[in-house]
């Protein structure tokens, strides 16, 4: 499903577009689950390339270096557009 990435800090711009790939609260990343309120986000395309991503990985730190992956997202921060 498509969906647009919304920044973490102040909540009203769009950082990034993808698609939702995963939706288990239990699919683990980095030895942790993701939780009940969140989704993986396959990062597509990079609008705020700089915005830092919600949970940082080994070499992951902004959405830039995220895009083509899989990255955590939280659900309340994910804009799912009528198609």
């Amino acid at each position: 499903m498509k969906c647009k990435l919304i920044d973490l800090v102040v909540g009203t711009h769009i950082v990034a577009e993808g698609e939702i790939a995963i939706d288990d609260p239990l699919h683990v990343v980095e030895g942790a689950p993701i939780g009940v309120g969140s989704y993986m986000v396959w990062v597509q395309t990079t609008i705020d390339h700089n915005a830092l991503i919600w949970r940082t990985q080994a070499n992951m730190r902004t959405i830039e270096q995220a895009l083509g992956e899989l990255i955590p997202w939280p659900k309340q921060h994910v804009f799912i557009p009528n198609t």
